[in-house]
């Protein structure tokens, strides 16, 4: 264990100072920003012997921090680093099965940084409880089933390892509760609703565009994003997708037959590599569709993932069977699809139930 300041030589005889940091095994370095310059007089060497000294006062503090570390004191230059490049490492290193499921905790972590904070990096200090939480509502918002509980999952284990290795004293998710779903709890649209939505005005020509769009393909909002001219075949109105869910799967290819609306809402074809639809970050494109729902009085709570449950329910109600249901939705088996059905009988139960009693005489 120990810190020893090191000279990076540039092309033009330049010296960049770094810190050589062996802690626990482990090697990294932290830049300075400090350079030594060619000296050829008296002053210039004055001044790089300075700014050696500075560095050299830098390397002792940051032993003493590694040495107070022993005392549950975290030091400065582990609070500082990148916790998006260590959550990067943690995937490099983890070798069990479901490895997959680190990968896309990570992504969408990634993706909520971007999109939610307009940032792409996050020191260990700033992981609040109140981001983390941020963190799990947004992929509640974009994921559906027992995902977001799995990802989550994984995000706790890489807080608890970051805890481990020193890089912050406290848990901001211990208070989080992380609990399975136990079935389909987003609401509904039916088709008289769809329809309805369909009529109203929206702020957001693209929303409104791509909303629809999913209300009669099942596409996930990550999908619609991603969604490009050359992912249609317009000679057999077609979609084809490899899903960003399972991707790396035998079954990531998803291909699904575009109804009328869904090709009027696709419009003319256009450059394969042009995006269908120009939609803004996941937290603006929810504001425009919860402004859109309320416009068109609608009284439910709507996120974009409720457009893909629609569809399942919708088509389940008109007579699709349950194995064609999973194929459109991209399911690898048909677990996933059954809590569709259980949805579907309990609107016929509330159906039948909306029948006024008649009063009989026999």
């Amino acid at each position: 264990m120990g810190v020893t300041v090191r000279e990076n030589i540039k092309a033009n005889g330049t010296k960049s100072l770094y810190l050589d940091i062996v802690y626990n095994g482990k090697r990294t370095k932290e830049y300075l920003g400090l350079k030594l310059t060619k000296a050829s007089t008296v002053e210039e060497r004055q001044k790089n012997k300075e700014i050696k000294l500075l560095a050299e006062s830098i390397a002792s503090k940051r032993n003493l921090e590694m040495q107070a570390n022993e005392y549950d004191y975290t030091p400065a230059f582990k609070r500082n680093i990148d916790f998006v490049a260590y959550y990067e490492q943690f995937l490099d290193d983890y070798t069990n099965k479901d490895k997959r499921i680190v990968k896309y905790s990570l992504s969408w972590f990634k993706d909520f940084l971007q999109t939610s904070l307009g940032v792409t990096s996050i020191t260990p200090k700033e992981l609040t409880e109140e981001l983390c939480v941020g963190y799990k509502r947004y992929m509640e918002e974009g994921l559906n089933g027992e995902t977001p509980y799995n990802y989550f999952t994984k995000f706790k284990k890489v807080i608890k390892k970051a805890i481990k290795d020193k890089l912050i004293t406290e848990n901001p998710t211990e208070g989080i509760k992380n609990e399975k779903s136990e079935g389909l709890k987003k609401d509904i649209l039916n088709t008289e609703e769809v329809q309805t939505l369909a009529n109203a005005y929206c702020g957001n020509t693209e929303v409104k565009r791509a909303f629809l769009f999913s209300l009669n393909t099942g596409l996930r909002w990550v999908d619609l994003k991603a969604l490009k001219f050359g992912n249609i075949d317009f000679a057999s109105s077609r979609l084809k997708i490899d899903q960003q869910k399972v991707k790396g799967k035998k079954s990531a290819q998803l291909s699904i037959d575009l109804n009328k609306t869904a090709l009027k809402l696709i419009g003319e074809p256009q450059a394969k590599d042009n995006s269908i639809f120009d939609l803004p970050s996941h937290t603006g494109g929810l504001k425009s569709l919860s402004a859109w729902v309320k416009k068109a009085g609608i009284d439910k709570h709507i996120t974009w993932h409720c457009g893909r449950h629609s569809f399942a329910v919708n088509i389940l109600t008109n007579g699709t069977d349950i194995k064609t249901t999973s194929s459109l939705l991209g399911h690898s088996g048909l677990k996933h699809t059954e809590k569709y059905l259980h949805v579907v009988s309990e609107l016929k139960r509330k159906a039948v139930n909306s029948l006024p009693e008649t009063e009989v005489t026999l």
